[in-house]
């Protein structure tokens, strides 16, 4: 006589990541879930992708400088001002600055954000880093809804690999 001995599971199998598209450049590492897609640009070194299930749309960019340690600070906020400035001159309403900071990154540089919004318009979700050599600018635009837009970027930007300094 065979005794046999079986073990189920009534637990559910975790689900299964969604496929992502990897993109590999000299500068950083994405990796993009499938309802981001590539859309043409004229800019030289930059990048856009768009989401319309998400109402949103991803702007990479990077620019080359020989950018000495004492000037990084004074660059990091121009770079943020700038940034600014062009939101509220593209924007008919006012901006607002929800949160904005520059710290020192662990992986060399210093590292840009914030967040702003255009009440009724979008959310503009910004992520730099300042290093020795380079800009690099990780922008997210999304339909207005500041939750909905900070939970897509938290979802998004790990992706996000700079390859510093």
């Amino acid at each position: 006589m065979a005794i046999y001995s079986y073990s189920f599971s009534l637990t559910a199998p975790p689900a299964a990541a969604p496929a992502r598209h990897h993109y590999a450049y000299s500068e950083f590492l994405l990796d993009l879930e499938p309802r981001w897609r590539q859309v043409p640009t004229d800019e030289d070194n930059a990048l856009n992708f768009q989401s319309d299930a998400d109402g949103a749309a991803i702007i990479i960019s990077a620019d080359f400088f020989d950018i000495p340690d004492d000037k990084a600070q004074g660059i990091a906020e121009q770079c943020l001002a700038s940034r600014l400035a062009a939101i509220r001159a593209a924007s008919a309403r006012p901006v607002q600055v929800l949160s904005q900071s520059i710290k020192p990154h662990a992986g060399g540089g210093l590292e840009m954000s914030f967040a702003s919004e255009v009440e009724g318009e979008h959310v503009h979700l910004y992520l730099g880093y300042v290093t020795s050599r380079k800009i690099l600018n990780f922008s997210m635009v999304c339909q207005p809804g500041r939750q909905a837009a900070v939970d897509l970027f938290n979802a998004t930007v790990p992706g996000f690999r700079p390859r510093l300094p």
